[in-house]
């Protein structure tokens, strides 16, 4: 095989660490880290989902007696089914035979239990389901269930299961395995009599971090269906948010590419308003790292707002499986890098050959000719000035998707004209060279872009007219409110809020319960300082009394700005919407490739 990025980790050689059997046919899809849509538009997307540490398992090569991940699994459905219910259930019934391990085994108690399920949104041209899946009490087989999607609906998972109440006995909405409340007894989860819910009894409880999923499953089905008004307020188990909300109105692609690249704008948790982003709003919030000595239960006890558009996105999508086109359509709309700094572009997955620009790169090194960095090297410049820059991103992404919109029922009936006369091959050419020419002009533009972008804001500058004989920028500054907070005019305002406060401010039906120190440390030194700068503004006045001259303050030092480039690290989400479905994945394994597979082979 191939070597991927050469000079790098060899990803690419392997050794089979099982099998299972061959079938006598398999079928053509894409695949980025899990299968993404084949040949008969079955499309999935992932979401890692915490689960419950006694079912996190090892697999075979490490020692355990588990065979499969998500990954293999989600692949061999796409290799072997045409709809969503024969890939659900083929998922399901193969990690009940062969043992489920989640993507984390070992190590850090909180990761592992954080990594131990998995969910994959599975949908076809006329059916969409959940699927969510854990080891068992034994490490050799698995539990699963999945739940339909009902007509016109919209569901969504963010690391975390939300299938609750679930009746396998009606067999067009539910399926599962038949060992659920079996495993549960045995591992001590749950009691014969008790209520079942798969959420509560198999998944992770997060604690006062469960604003990390529910938070994000609150924003989509909100903006999906805002009549409903649901709260933004939940208990961990978000026991107050249906399993999916009918959409208020049909979704085209846009929409769903408008929900990726979301970060709470315009509500009380957008993270590109307040002091935690900045004078400029940058909306990322960078993972938790053991800086200035803060250990990791310490910084546990803290968080920030999970948005839907990651900084450390590594691609997302829009898939389209249609009823009223044939196969030979099926769609994949592909973004890489953050999704609010991406384009999505269209991929059809009967291209004889994905796009060079989309299928190379790695995370550990900069390549020109991958699309992911060119987004990633604008998206990451303008994120310094993102209230000012973020404008001129959007305004390029449309002018792409837009357009694609406006022409994409001309640019299908033009391949499928030219299929009559050639048949499949024919149309495949054309799709496949129609596809790359749009990913290669995407780049082109796109690096093009950052020199605009570099030239038009720099410096504490936006130079908004090039043409003009003498050169008149907009200054850039700082908002008042950050001024006044770094003590531009005077002493910086001491901000933020007491502990009492913040608890006050958690309180409510679904607030988590949190125990805070009675006279927290910096709270305490506070006052002691006030209390001091007292004595010494009496001691002053006392000394001018005797003539004593008082020494000018020096002036305050000028606010420094200092911007890290974000940690690519590994982690999954996903998210579906009945027919049309859309996940975001994050690379765990260092890669940032479509790759196209046509498999013939099985080993694992």
């Amino acid at each position: 095989m191939e070597k991927i990025v050469p000079g790098l980790y060899d990803w690419d050689t392997t050794e089979a660490v099982g099998y299972i059997p061959q079938v006598a046919h398999t079928y053509a899809y894409l695949d980025g880290d899990y299968g993404i849509q084949n040949e008969h538009q079955l499309s999935m997307g992932e979401s890692t989902c915490g689960g419950r540490a006694e079912l996190a398992h090892a697999p075979t090569f490490d020692g355990g007696d588990a065979l499969l991940e998500m990954s293999e699994l989600s692949r061999i459905a796409m290799e072997r089914c045409k709809t969503a219910r024969c890939a659900v259930q083929l998922m399901g019934d193969l990690a009940v035979e062969y043992g489920f391990y989640g993507a984390v085994w070992k190590g850090d108690p909180f990761t592992v239990e954080g990594e131990a399920g998995e969910a994959m949104t599975v949908t076809d041209k006329t059916e969409s389901w959940m699927f969510h899946i854990i080891g068992d009490d034994t490490g050799k087989s698995a539990v699963w269930l999945a739940q339909r999607v009902p007509e016109g609906h919209v569901t969504v998972v963010a690391n975390g299961f939300v299938i609750k109440e679930f009746d396998l006995t009606d067999s067009d909405n539910f399926l599962g395995s038949d060992n659920i409340y079996e495993v549960a007894e045995r591992a001590g989860l749950w009691t014969p009599g008790q209520h079942m819910s798969f959420l509560e009894v198999f998944g992770m409880n997060r604690g006062h971090l469960s604003t990390y999923v529910n938070r994000r499953m609150w924003r989509v089905l909100d903006m999906v269906a805002p009549s409903l008004k649901l709260s933004p307020h939940s208990d961990i188990w978000a026991r107050n948010y249906p399993f999916s909300v009918k959409a208020e109105k049909p979704l085209t692609v846009a929409d769903i590419e408008t929900i990726q690249r979301d970060y709470y704008e315009g509500t009380e948790f957008d993270t590109s308003s307040g002091p935690m982003g900045g004078p400029y709003g940058n909306p990322a919030r960078y993972d938790p790292g053991t800086v200035d000595g803060m250990s990791h239960p310490e910084l546990m006890s803290g968080r920030f707002e999970r948005t839907i558009s990651l900084f450390r996105t590594s691609y997302s999508f829009v898939t389209q499986s249609r009823e009223d086109k044939p196969d030979i359509l099926s769609l994949i709309w592909f973004g890489q890098f953050t999704p609010h700094s991406t384009v999505y572009i269209p991929v059809y997955a009967h291209v004889s050959k994905v796009a060079d620009s989309l299928s190379r790169g790695a995370l550990q090194t900069m390549d020109r000719g991958a699309n992911w960095w060119a987004f990633s090297a604008v998206g990451n410049y303008a994120a310094q000035w993102f209230k000012f820059t973020q404008p001129d991103v959007v305004k390029m992404q449309k002018k792409f998707e837009d357009a694609w919109f406006e022409n994409q029922e001309s640019v299908e009936e033009l391949g499928v004209s030219i299929g009559g006369y050639g048949g499949d091959i024919a149309t495949v050419g054309y799709l496949t060279d129609w596809c790359n020419e749009q990913a290669a002009d995407v780049l082109d533009t796109w690096w093009k872009f950052l020199d605009v972008m570099m030239a038009k804001f720099r410096d504490g500058y936006i130079m908004q007219d090039i043409h003009t004989e003498t050169l008149s920028p907009t200054k850039i500054f700082f908002p008042r409110w950050w001024l006044e907070s770094v003590g531009y005019w005077g002493e910086p305002a001491t901000g933020g809020s007491t502990a009492e406060e913040a608890a006050k401010n958690n309180e409510g039906e679904f607030a988590n319960e949190i125990v805070w120190d009675e006279e927290p440390k910096e709270e305490k030194k506070s006052e002691e300082k006030k209390e001091e700068k007292k004595e010494e503004k009496k001691e002053k006045k006392e000394a001018k009394k005797d003539g004593e001259v008082e020494p000018k303050e020096a002036a305050p030092a000028a606010p420094m700005l200092g911007a890290a480039g974000p940690t690519q690290s590994g982690g999954h989400s996903g998210i579906i919407f009945a027919s049309i479905f859309v996940g975001t994945i994050m690379g765990a394994f260092g890669k940032t490739y479509l790759d196209k597979r046509n498999a013939n082979y099985i080993p694992i």
